[in-house]
């Protein structure tokens, strides 16, 4: 029952969105890597008052993964901001800044310690077994290694590297976002990871 209650719950999430009418200008993405604090920033989108998506099974499964950009795109165009999967991958970063022009895009950085910690915690309480922690180290590394490369020439009003521990965390992002912050550090969300 609760699989069902799940689905219908997604698919829900996803007919509300078809009252928003798309928008190609400038967005708010958060890029960084999972197990980074995606979903503190998104929620923090929230309290700036942006109109913010994170990840959707049907968006990640149904379209992105089988190569569905454009219904990914007209998605996307519905909201203020997003955070999650498929916002944060390499391929899809430089389409995202193409179609939204002088959109913003916020990277999360975390230690590596804590990161795979976090990376385990996640994948024994989502039923995903013990995970090769410097495997997937390998692949936090090279989404960095493309951020950086990337964004190097981008101007600092377009591209903010932050980490949600940093206890001004908030108010910066609302500052490079032209919004005051209700509070100075991000809310903590998903503490199982």
């Amino acid at each position: 029952m609760g699989k069902i209650k799940d689905k219908l719950a997604e698919y829900y999430r996803l007919l509300k969105t078809y009252g928003f009418k798309p928008e190609y200008g400038a967005k708010v993405f958060c890029i960084g890597y999972n197990k980074t604090g995606t979903t503190s920033v998104g929620k923090s989108f929230e309290m700036l008052g942006l109109r913010n998506t994170s990840f959707n099974e049907i968006v990640w499964r149904k379209w992105y993964k089988k190569g569905k950009i454009e219904r990914v795109l007209d998605y996307t165009a519905r909201f203020d901001s997003t955070d999650d999967l498929p916002w944060l991958k390499a391929d899809f970063i430089p389409t995202l800044d193409q179609r939204f022009p002088n959109s913003k895009f916020v990277y999360l950085y975390r230690d590596e310690e804590a990161w795979k910690k976090s990376m385990a915690t996640w994948a024994e309480k989502a039923g995903k077994g013990i995970v090769d922690a410097e495997k997937e180290w390998e692949g936090y590394l090279a989404h960095q290694r493309f951020v950086e490369s990337y964004f190097r020439d981008f101007p600092t009003n377009r591209f903010l590297k932050i980490s949600v521990k940093d206890p001004k965390g908030l108010k910066k992002l609302g500052a490079f976002l032209g919004i005051e912050a209700p509070q100075d550090h991000f809310p903590v969300y998903n503490k199982m990871s």
